[in-house]
């Protein structure tokens, strides 16, 4: 089912308002403050181009928010947005992908750089491992790997660097604590460790 499917109600004269309401409100309760022009930007350009119409107000607000803040390295998950919009994650996803096809803008390469900090594992890991899972980040950004999802990475860099530092944490887990597929998890970890020589553990 596509988003237009879904809970969605065509775009008047006024609904570009609505959905700038919405970015300030998301905004608002996320703390962000220079996002937000950009994600305005990228909603009334959505609008002009008559692909906003028919997507509900805080999918669009959420999506636009999540582009400006992966283009500007902040740390917010997907989740995050559609939890403080009150829209469907899979909604806000579809719409993110959507937004950056139809509108011709290039993935926002982020290495998950602070997304390790989003990682809620239930069981602490040391200091020394969130150190390594940051340079591990960091390796493969400048090695021009960042276009997959931040909690992702982020996921794969910390389970990397548990095993490396000797600590019993499973690919299950951090996929767990990350939010995504463990199989998503597995793959990453391949690329990173063809990314790193010498490889890590």
């Amino acid at each position: 089912m596509s988003l237009h499917e879904r809970g969605s109600r065509p775009y008047g004269s006024g609904e570009l308002q609505q959905v700038l309401h919405e970015v300030r409100e998301v905004s608002h309760k996320l703390k962000l403050t220079p996002e937000v022009k950009r994600a305005a930007h990228l909603c009334a350009d959505a609008e002009a181009t008559r692909y906003g119409h028919g997507v509900p107000h805080a999918v669009l607000a959420a999506a636009a928010l999540y582009i400006a803040c992966r283009e500007n390295k902040v740390p917010i998950t997907l989740r995050e947005f559609a939890q403080a919009s009150g829209a469907d994650p899979r909604d806000v996803g579809r719409c993110y992908l959507q937004l950056l096809e139809n509108m011709h803008i290039s993935r926002p390469s982020l290495n998950g750089n602070g997304y390790v900090y989003h990682l809620a594992l239930r069981r602490p890991v040391s200091d020394q491992a969130l150190s390594l899972s940051q340079e591990i980040l960091n390796t493969i950004s400048e090695r021009g790997h960042g276009g997959r999802n931040p909690m992702t990475l982020a996921a794969a860099a910390l389970y990397i660097a548990c095993c490396t530092m000797g600590e019993n944490v499973t690919q299950a887990e951090v996929a767990e604590a990350a939010g995504v597929g463990e199989e998503s998890v597995r793959e990453c970890c391949k690329e990173i460790r063809a990314l790193t020589k010498p490889p890590l553990a």
